[in-house]
C-alpha cells in the first residue's frame, strides 16, 4: 500500500515538473493574475482588429428661422467629411441627416439614412429648404428620439457614434405620445451614442435643455449666432479644381448586369445634379474629399471598371458583352485593354493635377485665416463640430491630428 502511494506521488511530481517546463510560472501568472490597473470585477474589452468607423447624425431644425443653418450645412458638409477623413487609423465615415420642424408643419421629421455615399447625402440635403415655424417650441423631443433609434448605428466597440442636435428652440413638453428628451438621453448612453448640442441664438429655455442633453453623455454644448458663424473662403483655385473635378467625374465607367447598371446610372445622375447646382468652392471641397482614401471608395462605388482593372479585381476579357459599358461592346480584346488603360492614364493625370492645385488651395486658406480674428475661426461652425469630434474619438483610439478642412 505504501509503495503504491509513493509511486503515485512520484508520478505526480514528474507531471508537475513537465507542466512547468512547458508553461513557465511567470507566463502562467501573467495570464491568470489581474493587472494592477484593472479592478477584479471590471470587464476589459478586447481590442477589435476591424476598421474603425465614425458615424455622425446631424439633427437640424429646418423651420424658417434656420436658413443660416441649412445654408451652412450645404456649404460645409463636404469640408466636415473631409476633416473626418484625416483620422488615424483611417476609418470608414458615415453621415446621416434628420430634419425637424413641428406638428402642423409640412413635416415633423425627415430622415436621410447613415451612408458613406456623400453624393447621395448631399443630393438630399440640397432638396431641403427652411419654412414653417414662427413660434416656439419645436418637435425637438421627437427629433432626438428618432436620431437615436431610427438610424443603423454600428454596435462595434471601436465605432464612434454621435448626434449633433442643432436648433434655436426648446422642445414641446406638452405633447402626448412624445418621448421626452431625458428618456432619449438614457437610451443614447446605453447605445454608446454621444449627444452634442449646438444652440443657435440665445433662447434661455433652450440653453438650459441643450446643456442637459449634452451633459448626459459627456457631449459638448456650443452656442453660435443665427448665421451659424459660417466662414466662407473663396480661393483663386476653386474654378480650376471645379473643372478638373468635372473631368474626373466623366472618367467613371461602370459595368455589370441591368440592376447594377441602373444603380451606377443613378449615381452618375446625382453627380450631375450636384455639380450643376453648386458653387465652385463647394465643388472644390467635394473634390478634395473624394481624393481621400475614405472618399475614394464611395466616390467610385461598386463595379467601376477602371479602378477594378487597376486593383486587378476584374479581367476585361472576362466581362460578358451585355455587362460591358455601351462604348466597349463591339471592341476586340486588344481594343478593350487599350481603351481601359488610356482612360486610366487620363484619370491618373487629372488626379495628379488635382492634388497639386488642392494643395495650393489649402495654402491659400491657411494664409487667409491668419488675417482673420482667432475667435472667428475657432468659433466657426466647421471648427466647433470638428473640435468636439476630435476630442471624443480619442476614446475610440481614432486620432484626428490635422486641422479641419474648409
Amino acid at each position: 500500500m505504501n509503495r503504491k502511494i509513493i509511486l503515485t506521488g512520484f508520478s505526480l511530481v514528474v507531471l508537475l515538473l513537465a507542466f512547468y517546463h512547458f508553461y513557465p510560472v511567470k507566463a502562467f501568472q501573467k495570464v491568470n493574475q489581474p493587472s494592477s490597473s484593472a479592478s477584479p470585477n471590471k470587464i476589459v474589452d478586447t481590442p477589435h482588429h476591424s476598421q474603425s468607423k465614425i458615424q455622425v447624425v446631424f439633427a437640424l431644425d429646418a423651420t424658417g428661422s434656420m436658413s443660416g443653418l441649412i445654408d451652412a450645412a450645404k456649404e460645409k458638409i463636404w469640408s466636415i467629411a473631409g476633416s473626418l477623413a484625416q483620422a488615424e487609423p483611417t476609418p470608414s465615415v458615415e453621415i446621416g441627416l434628420l430634419f425637424y420642424r413641428d406638428r402642423g408643419d409640412a413635416f415633423v421629421t425627415r430622415e436621410v439614412p447613415l451612408s458613406g455615399d456623400m453624393d447621395a447625402i448631399y443630393e438630399r440635403l440640397m432638396q431641403i429648404s427652411t419654412e414653417g415655424g414662427g413660434d416656439s417650441p419645436e418637435s425637438v423631443n421627437q427629433a432626438l428620439y428618432e436620431s437615436i433609434t431610427k438610424f443603423a448605428w454600428d454596435s462595434s466597440l471601436n465605432t464612434y457614434k454621435t448626434v449633433f442636435l442643432v436648433g434655436d428652440c426648446p422642445p414641446h413638453m406638452d405633447y402626448g405620445n412624445d418621448i421626452k428628451y431625458p428618456v432619449s438621453c438614457t437610451q443614447a448612453k446605453q447605445r454608446d451614442i454621444v449627444l452634442n448640442t449646438i444652440l443657435m441664438g440665445n433662447n434661455h429655455v433652450a440653453k438650459k435643455i441643450w446643456r442637459e442633453i449634452a451633459s448626459c453623455s459627456r457631449g459638448s454644448y456650443t452656442e453660435v449666432n443665427m448665421k451659424a458663424n459660417d466662414i466662407r473662403v473663396n480661393t483663386p483655385y476653386d474654378s480650376v479644381i471645379s473643372t478638373l473635378s468635372d473631368q474626373l467625374d466623366d472618367t467613371r465607367i461602370y459595368y455589370g448586369d441591368e440592376k447594377e447598371k441602373l444603380i451606377s446610372s443613378e449615381k452618375m445622375s446625382k453627380t450631375k445634379y450636384i455639380t450643376g447646382s453648386v458653387k465652385a468652392n463647394v465643388k472644390a471641397q467635394r473634390a478634395e474629399y473624394n481624393s481621400t482614401k475614405v472618399g475614394k471608395k464611395s466616390y467610385y462605388g461598386n463595379k467601376e471598371l477602371l479602378e477594378g482593372y487597376r486593383e486587378k479585381k476584374v479581367v476585361v476579357e472576362d466581362i460578358k458583352k451585355d455587362e460591358l459599358p455601351e462604348e466597349m461592346k463591339n471592341m476586340t480584346s486588344d481594343q478593350k485593354t487599350k481603351f481601359v488603360e488610356e482612360k486610366l492614364a487620363k484619370r491618373d493625370s487629372l488626379n495628379k493635377e488635382l492634388q497639386k492645385v488642392t494643395k495650393l488651395r489649402q495654402e491659400y486658406i491657411e494664409k487667409d485665416f491668419k488675417t482673420r480674428k482667432t475667435e472667428d475661426v475657432e468659433g466657426s461652425f466647421t471648427n466647433q463640430i470638428y473640435k468636439s469630434i476630435q476630442k471624443q474619438t480619442e476614446k475610440k483610439n481614432i486620432h484626428l491630428k490635422e486641422k479641419p478642412k474648409y
